[in-house]
């Protein structure tokens, strides 16, 4: 069986096809061929998925999620290094979606902290807002910084990225500054725990 790569390679891959593909896999392997994709991958499925599904909130996490529950996805962006990440969720007790960033260079550049909300661009996207912070976070996750501070604000400060549906457990995503202006930089995020 072609691996998700592959099918993105191919001549005329649909995102009907890549759908099918992606729900057929266990969730380690549909993890694993998440994560495996390239730049040049990432941005033929940022397009395709043009034509997806509507994202609403509760993809992120699901309204039945106890306060402050973290619900991860597992990353993988187009930047040329520290490419592996995950994008972690949770509801607040105002009933937003806040979340951060868990990198192998959070050490250096910051968490990120951000809120998700309904895209002003398109209704059927997800902002993930860096130019708002949540109030709240899980008990032992690290301080809740704005991102226009130290090194943080050449990664974060001023960005809005936004997600597009691929499938029930993997989004597609593209960084823009101050949510307007489109970035050469692209991700992939996938449901680390399936909620089937």
């Amino acid at each position: 069986m072609a691996t998700l790569k592959e099918i993105l390679a191919g001549a005329n891959p649909t995102l009907a096809e890549i759908t099918a593909h992606l729900q057929k896999l266990a969730q380690p392997d549909r993890i694993a061929q998440t994560v495996a994709l390239d730049k040049a991958a990432q941005i033929k499925l940022w397009d395709l998925a043009a034509g997806g599904k509507a994202l609403a909130l509760d993809y992120l996490v699901p309204a039945s999620a106890k306060l402050l529950e973290p619900y991860p996805f597992e990353g993988k962006n187009s930047l040329p290094a520290f490419t592996r990440f995950q994008k972690v969720f949770y509801r607040t007790s105002d009933g937003k979606l806040g979340g951060y960033n868990n990198s192998p260079a959070a050490w250096l550049i910051g968490w990120g902290y951000y809120v998700a909300e309904p895209s002003w661009k398109n209704p059927k996207e997800i902002a993930v807002n860096y130019l708002k912070t949540p109030t709240e976070k899980p008990a032992g996750w690290p301080e809740i910084k704005s991102n226009l501070s130290g090194l943080t604000r050449f990664v974060y400060g001023g960005t809005v990225d936004y997600l597009r549906w691929v499938s029930e457990d993997v989004v597609i995503g593209r960084a823009y500054k101050q949510g307007e202006v489109a970035m050469p930089n692209w991700f992939v995020l996938c449901r680390k725990i399936s909620l089937k």
